[in-house]
Parts: structure tokens; C-alpha cells; sequence
């Protein structure tokens, strides 16, 4: 096992895409998928998830992460054990964020960037998660930071939490729907209305609470279908197979354009849906803490 190629696992995990670690180590990309297939065979794991245009780290790789950055930080103290510059680290620090699929984080993705610029050697490893699984991320320490629904946060004193996105329900139709006129709905409006839900286990916390108002409002949910992507619920209902509930946070502007529907506001009855960043202070250190500050100050400018 040699340590460029310890070194070469670290840097995919952070850009999570071999093309921009390539282009970061200056080696080929067909060169550095060799290396990270050599490696997982070395171990006898699969260290990456391999989908058609993105790549995640699997739960193998999230551990040996952990243990590969370790290993670097050592080597290096060793490399500088007899220089002048005696607290001397240029070992890349690493933050694992954990954040919610299907919504626009633009804004993350911005704010992450700018406090690249003034840290250029920390590295962000991203992974994509469920609400539920950000939660259990975030008390475990697979994540430093998450980006999650302010409903799975644990109402905890070693939690920190800050508002990051307004977040509310709306819902998609099509553009010929009886609906289409209203300004704003309640859930009394849909009683006659067939739906495409999104998979529970993808967003349970819709599914969950677009039940019980409907049970509220006294009459149950009639679902067409359930679907693991927003993209496909909404070409359902550009199709007319039905409604599809969604959040304001998945919503760029774009959609109606795109998909050919009209997308209304649900009326809001609490605050338990926004995103807020949440770190868990027995996992706290000076760049984490420096991290979620510098999100807190700079949301407002964006």
C-alpha cells in the first residue's frame, strides 16, 4: 500500500469525482481509477460507490477515511519532526458535511467555496442523505456538519444548530388542473385530488405530514404512485397522473418552465420544515467551529 495512492483515495473522497482529482493530482483519469481499484482489491472493499455521473463514499470508505488521514497527519509530523517550524501541518484538514438530496444548495455549495479561499487545504468531503440518516450521521460523528430539516435535529444542549433556508410545502400540478388559479392552497382544497407521493424512506417527513393533514382535513390520501426521484414525480404530473407534493427549498424557479405544471403554496402552519447547519459540540474543533460561524455571517450577504 503505498501512501500516493493514500494520498490519491483522499483527494476523490474530497472532490467526490475522479475527472476533478485527477485534474487536482495532475495524473490521467483512467491512471487514477487504476490506483483506486488497486486499492479496493488490496483491502478487499469497495471503498466508492459508483453511480452514472457522481460517486460516493461507502460506508467502508467513510471508515478508512477517517484512518487514511490519520495515517497523513503522522507521516507528515514525521517528515517535519526536525524543523525550525516545529508546529508545521500542511496535512489537509478534513470536514465531512452531510446534506439533504433534491434540494437546491447552491447557497452551501457558494458559502463552502468562500471559505475555501481563505482555507485553501481544508477539504470538504460531501455526501448526500435522508433526513433520518443525517440525524443518526450527525450523532454518530460520520458527519462533522449537516445540513438537515430543522424537524430531525435532536433537541439537545451539545447540538448547535442556525437557520440556513426558509423551507415550506408546496405542490405541483398540471398547468390545466382546477387549481390553477388559487394563489395559495390548504390541504381542505386537495380532497378530490390523486397524488404521486415521493418514496417515504426518500423524504418521510412529506409523506408523514402530507398524511396527517390530509386525515385532518377528513379525507385519506389517494396515491397514483410513489417515486425515489422529485424529477420523476414531476414528469408524472406533467403528464397528468397527478399531484406531487414538494419543498420550496427543492424549488429553483426553474420547474414550471421546465416541466410544463404550475406550482402553488401549501399554507404553512410552523417552522419545523426550514434547514438549519447542526454540528454536535463533542465533535467540536477550531476549523468546524470557524466553518459554521463563517455560514452564520455570511448567509445574509448572499
Amino acid at each position: 500500500m503505498k501512501l500516493t495512492t493514500l494520498k490519491y483515495f483522499v483527494t476523490v473522497a474530497s472532490e467526490s469525482s475522479f475527472t476533478k482529482a485527477s485534474e487536482k493530482l495532475y495524473i490521467s483519469q483512467p491512471t487514477l481509477s487504476r490506483r483506486i481499484q488497486e486499492l479496493e482489491m488490496e483491502l478487499g472493499v469497495e471503498l466508492f460507490i459508483r453511480h452514472s455521473h457522481t460517486i460516493a463514499l461507502s460506508k467502508a470508505g467513510e471508515q478508512f477515511l477517517t484512518e487514511v488521514n490519520d495515517v497523513l497527519k503522522r507521516v507528515d509530523k514525521l517528515a517535519h519532526m526536525f524543523d525550525k517550524q516545529a508546529h508545521l501541518d500542511s496535512t489537509s484538514p478534513i470536514i465531512k458535511i452531510g446534506y439533504l438530496a433534491n434540494f437546491n444548495m447552491g447557497i452551501m455549495f457558494e458559502l463552502l467555496k468562500r471559505f475555501k479561499s481563505s482555507r485553501p487545504n481544508v477539504q470538504f468531503v460531501m455526501k448526500q442523505d435522508t433526513p433520518m440518516k443525517l440525524a443518526d450521521g450527525l450523532s454518530s460523528g460520520q458527519y462533522d456538519l449537516v445540513f438537515n430539516l430543522l424537524t430531525y435535529i435532536p433537541s439537545s444542549e451539545d447540538v448547535e444548530k442556525a437557520m440556513f433556508m426558509k423551507n415550506h410545502l408546496q405542490i405541483a400540478m398540471p398547468v390545466d388542473s382546477t387549481l390553477c388559479h388559487k394563489k395559495k392552497l390548504r390541504f381542505a382544497d386537495l380532497s378530490q385530488e390523486t397524488f404521486i407521493l415521493l418514496e417515504r424512506q426518500q423524504s418521510p417527513v412529506i409523506v408523514d405530514y402530507v398524511v396527517s393533514q390530509c386525515l385532518k382535513n377528513g379525507f385519506n390520501v389517494k396515491a397514483n404512485c410513489y417515486v425515489k426521484e422529485l424529477d420523476e414525480g414531476l414528469s408524472l404530473v406533467s403528464l397528468g397522473k397527478g399531484l406531487t407534493f414538494l419543498y420550496s427549498g427543492m424549488n429553483d424557479g426553474t420547474l414550471e418552465n421546465k416541466y410544463h405544471i404550475k406550482i402553488i403554496d401549501l399554507e404553512n402552519d410552523g417552522e419545523d420544515q426550514n434547514i438549519v447547519a447542526a454540528f454536535d459540540r463533542s465533535n467540536e474543533t477550531d476549523l468546524l467551529l470557524d466553518l459554521f460561524m463563517f455560514i452564520q455571517r455570511n448567509l445574509a450577504a448572499l
